[in-house]
């Protein structure tokens, strides 16, 4: 007869199989409650095998596999004028091209659209004059604009109002009427625009900048024209991913003279001088700043004189007034060696430096290098590399010189002529990789042709040039990549910053990939990659439409059954993909877990006498810190631990070990670990398993610190650890209905753990309520990220922006916030906003911006263009996102709760509402309509958080004390001592 617990366990193998989500209970990491003493775990997932070239080749068969357009469930507002431009003087045949897309314009259902024939070349400004729609398009007859088109514009528009050009993609129609040669666009991409108008006819244009643009013409020129003068930016310019017009067959002609002659004149009203050229069907720009920066190079190498010999000398001729070259060399020093260079770097400014740091890391080199130079410029280029044109540093840096860019590189071509790197996209194996490599430059794409200028995520540092300051402000190449993948990161870095990154088409500067160190990438340069490049594993890359596999260099149509780029990337780093899918119940869950979280009574008397028997100060050496598996290092409880853990490395010596009761897998959290806090690096990590033998296993510490529920268990059982500690963040009862689950979490407030507790409420409850000994400390904002400066002033008649925290957790109270804004929108309509961050799971029918998730780093930028923010958390923190808003000097709508009365005072740096739909929009709607109020309490929250939460280390000051003597540094408490669950 089997015991229960033996039941147990064949229920928590059920329940915690890989393909379910109960994991989510432990909320730091989705597969933390899959640890117990059997220690068997499944094996890693290989991913689904893929079709020979991933995605699918075939345009009929990707538009099978397309869902249709829905109407929508409410009526759009805008209004459309669509010009359609005609032959001058048209026979049947021309008349019929025209009858056929007035037809598709009829056809579009609820939007509102009027309809004008012009002759080609007719003047935008004459055609449009007296026009009072929102929005243009303009169209070539035969053209057709497919069913919904109209008001999946308006939609688009209706969520975001700041727009003034909402584009799409398209396709073509072939001579019996077949749909094929679909274009997909990335997202808005300045640099494009130079060499090709690459929307096309693709996009509607607010009516009131189209009328303004003088000289241009209802034809191909001056839909140019129009695009180009624009000065569009990210936010003005949207993409809806769906092909809604297909043009006739040959409807698109060539780029000519007269289009360069308009870009170079367009860029010099605009204050840019530049030349420009039609080069191999795509307009060249070569930009000419008033006074050219000087430029320093940086060629790392390992004594390759192979590689040298063929670049110095084609370095040599270089057309620049004023650059150096420093070439860094760890192949070995000697008189020899030095000989060489003195003979072949005759005829440059050049310089050679020796490099003996051993292990070799490449990010290090370069970095180190570049400081020792003085360009204004910095180039990096590989040593097998060679330069081919002698303008290539001239038309580097010209173009680095526009606003904006954050650096530049070049479409690298190999020996036989293809291409070998055309700009960096994240996607293919989980990683990153070179668009279009193997492709030849003259071949067309499902993005355009290989030969257009593209904005990217990064450029390879084979040939990137960045501006210094640039450099610098990120801190140079990261470190933490020893040989691949910092380049991508520099790149990203940019992005962050708001900036572009954009890659030259033509053949410059080409690379011999790999000829130096082999084309092997060191395992952990593969999960520091993971961690910087995550949010675009995750998000997706702007510049690489949906449509288009992310799987492949070389663009092919997504197919449904692609595997993600996560699953991917988890099963190179040896990790099961979980998917967030929630799959089993609260009793299932608690049924699985009853083993897991037992402990008794005894044990815990055991604790409270050890703790008895200890009288005073002992310093703290190490700290045995016992975590739950988790997904993410930057965000929530498991930061604040690993800042913790930083702190008392950097300021007291303090020796971490890191125990993860997660996936075993070491390699993965050491990495997210120094990905975060790159001081930890050296830590110790491991994975442990909560038997009694796994626990017996751990190493005893100075402390120990439990940092959710079910390592508290953990903690409270270790044999070896005399003192013990509970790092507490919420109030995780309330996570779980009154249950079981809500019992096994209260319970662990009464193991006899020292507290300790984020805010000053958490102190209250742990110590008061459940009567333990703690300590408390007050959250803070990272004040190099979320800070007001630069923020935009707000032109009258401008939208207001509302951000809300958009992850479907039941403590953020989601169901409450979209209705509260849904109502405002309905309200306000095109006066207001509304940005979702956090998860991408919003209803297509929802009238909000879904930014998905952000790296963290990006999130202060995005406040900083954001007038209120709404949170409306239920349990006992209110998570660190309103202190980090407040920061940024934006005006917080938030719970009128007891619990936060440490940060928020209502109607002075905060508008406090009741936690009913009714209530909340009164309190976002007074906050819309009352730009003055807002504005005070904005201005209070910034003094708020200057005063009091504008320093983590300040913050976590009296944590190591609490831990040498926690008795003694213990902070009393006034609260009840009951608590309401």
């Amino acid at each position: 007869m089997t015991s229960w617990m033996d039941d147990a366990q064949r229920a928590v193998r059920k329940v915690l199989a890989p393909e379910t989500a109960a994991g989510k209970t432990l909320r730091a990491g989705k597969d933390a409650a899959r640890t117990f003493r059997d220690g068997v775990w499944p094996r890693t997932p290989e991913p689904e095998p893929v079709r020979e070239g991933p995605g699918l080749a075939d345009y009929a068969e990707w538009l099978a596999e397309q869902p249709p357009l829905e109407p929508l469930p409410t009526s759009v507002d805008a209004a459309f004028v669509v010009v359609i431009e005609t032959a001058g003087d048209p026979d049947d045949a021309a008349r019929e091209r025209e009858r056929v897309t007035i037809a598709s314009v009829e056809d579009q259902g609820g939007a509102s659209a009027r309809v004008l024939t012009v002759p080609s070349g007719t003047p935008m400004r004459d055609v449009l004059a007296g026009a009072t729609e929102d929005f243009v398009l303009f169209l070539r007859a035969g053209s057709v604009l497919r069913p919904l088109a109209l008001e999946q514009i308006a939609k688009q528009y209706r969520v975001d109002p700041v727009l003034r050009v909402v584009a799409f993609d398209s396709d073509t129609l072939d001579a019996e009427g077949g749909r094929t040669a679909p274009r997909f666009r990335p997202e808005w991409s300045p640099e494009m625009m130079l060499g090709a108008n690459y929307l096309g006819r693709a996009f509607a244009i607010r009516v009131d900048l189209a009328r303004d643009v003088p000289s241009a013409a209802v034809d191909d020129h001056g839909v140019w024209r129009l695009l180009l003068a624009g000065e569009f930016g990210d936010e003005t310019v949207d993409l809806i991913p769906h092909v809604l017009l297909s043009e006739p067959e040959g409807s698109t002609p060539p780029v000519r003279a007269a289009d360069a002659a308009m870009v170079a004149a367009v860029l010099s009203a605009r204050g840019e001088r530049a030349e420009a050229e039609v080069v191999d069907g795509v307009v060249r720009v070569r930009f000419q700043p008033a006074e050219w920066p000087s430029v320093s190079i940086v060629i790392p190498t390992r004594h390759s004189r192979a590689n040298l010999e063929r670049l110095l000398p084609s370095l040599a001729t270089t057309d620049y007034p004023a650059f150096d070259v420093t070439v860094v060399d760890n192949g070995g020093e000697s008189a020899e060696n030095d000989d060489w260079y003195a003979a072949i770097g005759s005829g440059l400014p050049f310089r050679h430096v020796w490099w003996t740091e051993d292990p070799f890391n490449y990010s290090r080199v370069n970095t180190v290098t570049a400081r020792s130079t003085q360009g204004d410029v910095l180039v990096f280029l590989n040593d097998d590399t060679e330069i081919v044109d002698p303008g290539w540093l001239r038309e580097m840096v010209g173009l680095l010189s526009r606003d904006g860019i954050g650096t530049v590189g070049y479409q690298h071509r190999t020996a036989d002529g293809r291409v070998q790197h055309g700009g960096v996209m994240i996607g293919p194996g989980g990683f990153a990789a070179n668009l279009f490599a193997g492709m030849r430059p003259d071949e067309d794409s499902l993005m355009g042709p290989v030969a257009w200028y593209r904005d990217s995520l990064a450029v390879t540092a084979a040939c990137v040039a960045i501006r210094r300051p640039h450099f610098e402000e990120v801190g140079g190449f990261d470190e933490r990549f020893q040989l691949t993948g910092s380049d991508v990161v520099l790149g990203l870095d940019q992005v962050i910053r708001g900036r572009r990154n954009a890659v030259i088409p033509f053949d410059a500067v080409r690379h011999f990939e790999s000829l130096t160190r082999g084309a092997h990438a060191p395992r952990a340069d593969s999960f520091a990659s993971y961690w910087r490049y995550h949010p675009w594993i995750v998000g997706g890359d702007p510049y690489i439409s949906p449509n288009v596999s992310r799987l492949s260099a070389v663009p092919r149509f997504a197919a449904a059954d692609d595997p993600s780029p996560l699953e991917l990337a988890l099963a190179g780093l040896g990790r099961p993909f979980v998917s967030d899918a929630q799959r089993s119940t609260i009793s299932e869950d608690a049924t699985a877990l009853l083993p897991i979280a037992s402990i008794s009574a005894a044990e815990v008397a055991t604790v409270r006498e050890t703790h008895a028997s200890i009288a005073g100060r002992r310093e703290v050496r190490t700290v045995n810190w016992l975590l739950p598996g988790f997904d993410l290092p930057f965000f929530g409880g498991v930061n604040t631990a690993l800042r913790i853990a930083d702190k008392l490395h950097r300021e007291h010596g303090v020796a971490n070990r890191f125990f993860v009761n997660g996936h075993p897998n070491d390699e993965f959290y050491a990495s997210a670990i120094a990905a975060a806090f790159p001081s930890l690096a050296d830590s110790e990590v491991h994975n442990y398993y909560g038997t009694d033998e796994g626990l017996a296993a751990i190493p005893p510490a100075d402390a120990a610190i439990a940092t959710f529920w079910l390592t508290a268990r953990d903690v409270a059982k270790l044999p070896g650890d005399t003192r013990k500690f509970y790092l507490v963040q919420d109030y995780e009862p309330s996570f779980y209905p009154a249950s079981t689950m809500f019992a096994m979490t209260e319970q662990t407030y009464r193991l006899g753990l020292y507290g300790i507790c984020n805010t000053r409420s958490m102190h209250d409850i742990y110590a008061g309520g459940y009567e333990g000994t703690a300590t408390y400390f007050t959250p803070a904002a990272d004040r190099g990220i979320f800070h007001p400066e630069g923020r935009g002033e707000r032109a009258p008649g401008d939208p207001v922006t509302i951000f809300a925290y958009a992850r479907d957790h039941f403590r953020n109270c989601w169901e409450l916030v979209f209705a509260a804004l849904s109502e405002i929108k309905r309200r306000h309509g095109d006066g207001v906003r509304i940005v979702a961050a956090g998860a991408k799971y919003l209803p297509p029918s929802a009238d909000f911006i879904d930014l998905g998730l952000l790296d963290y780093r990006a999130t202060g930028r995005l406040y900083r263009g954001t007038d209120i923010g709404v949170t409306m958390q239920i349990s006992r923190h209110p998570s660190y996102l309103p202190v980090e808003l407040m920061a940024s000097g934006v005006a917080m709508v938030v719970p009128d709760s007891p619990w936060f009365r440490w940060l928020f005072a209502g109607g002075e740096n905060a508008r406090t509402t009741m936690m009913t739909v009714e209530e909340v929009v009164a309190g976002i709607d007074e906050l819309i309509r009352d730009e003055q109020l807002r504005r005070r309490i904005a201005t209070a929250g910034v003094e708020t958080i200057d005063r009091a939460h504008s320093d983590w280390d300040a913050a976590l000051d009296g944590i190591y004390d609490f831990l040498c003597d926690p008795e003694t540094n213990a902070i009393p408490t006034e609260a009840p001592t009951w608590i309401a669950p």
